[in-house]
């Protein structure tokens, strides 16, 4: 937060404003507001509707997967972006969006408005530990009074009783072959046909990338995922594949991006550590997210999962 920000913060708004824009958050939960200089909800000036940038399109995305998670026959994909505003609430470390985009269902051809509100925030790690939250993932309804208001810096708090301690606490270290061995009820290792089948991977991919490299990722896409690993409580020992759909998992990513060398002339391989949680709550999904550079496999030769 820079200086003016912070000496902005502590100025009182103008009454008349203030009622102008608590009734805009109250109505709109904080998607549709009008700008005003010393309110925390801001609008972000966009040229069009495609000149939202890179991590926009991630969290946009972030929040239309778990709106498809969480409502079976749907299969929403962005198209475009019109509209987002961000929320000074105060937290350094954090930031937070509410993200207006158009989408469509490729199951029926069918476009819709949908909204969300993302956050961002940062653990201390020697690699890029990031943690991305939604707090509301939906269609768009129509604006006007109701009761689901988020308020001035409110947000709809998780349910952490109702995640399990399995999937809580520090991230995992890197899966060892000696460790997938002695619990293989644990992992299942996705096959490639998995991969092309859930494209939401390749999100997973991308938000790891962008915890190291932030808007450079995306000089870096297309990613080509060379293995998954997923890791779950539940054994799935009949169908290992459903894994994929559980609502908490661990996952153990080996990628490439495209454009990005090693003096030696080879593709940059990335390792990373996503962890999947949700706690029932509608439009509620987090990843928490590790990712570091390797060596490329074939210097070390060696080019296959842990």
């Amino acid at each position: 937060m820079s200086e003016n920000d912070s000496s902005e913060s502590d100025i009182e708004m103008d009454p008349e404003e203030e009622k102008v824009y608590r009734r805009q958050v109250e109505e709109s939960d904080g998607f549709d507001v009008d700008y005003f200089r010393y309110a925390g909800i801001k609008p972000c000036p966009l040229k069009d509707e495609n000149a939202y940038t890179y991590d926009i399109e991630l969290f946009g995305r972030l929040g239309l997967h778990c709106y498809n998670l969480l409502h079976e026959g749907t299969n929403l994909k962005l198209m475009c972006i019109p509209k987002y505003n961000t929320n000074n609430i105060g937290v350094s470390s954090g930031d937070y969006y509410y993200i207006t985009l158009e989408a469509i269902d490729t199951y029926n051809n069918s476009p819709c408005t949908f909204q969300t509100y993302v956050s961002e925030w940062y653990q201390t790690s020697e690699h890029g530990y990031l943690v991305v939250e939604t707090y509301i993932a939906r269609l768009k309804g129509p604006t006007g009074p109701h009761n689901t208001c988020i308020g001035r810096g409110w947000i709809w708090g998780w349910e952490e009783e109702a995640i399990d301690v399995y999937y809580k606490g520090k991230l995992p270290k890197w899966l060892t072959k000696d460790l997938l061995a002695a619990a293989k009820d644990e992992y299942y290792v996705v096959q490639e046909s998995d991969i092309l089948e859930n494209e939401w991977l390749h999100l997973y991919a991308e938000i790891a990338l962008y915890s190291n490299w932030k808007w450079h990722a995306s000089s870096l896409l297309p990613l080509k995922i060379k293995y998954v690993i997923v890791q779950t409580r539940k054994s799935c020992e009949e169908s290992p594949h459903l894994k994929l759909k559980a609502n908490n998992a661990i996952f153990y990513m080996g990628f490439k991006g495209s454009g990005d060398h090693h003096p030696s002339g080879k593709h940059v391989e990335y390792q990373a550590i996503v962890r999947k949680t949700l706690d029932g709550k509608p439009g509620h999904i987090r990843l928490e997210v590790d990712s570091w550079q390797a060596i490329p496999s074939d210097l070390i030769g060696e080019d296959e999962p842990p």
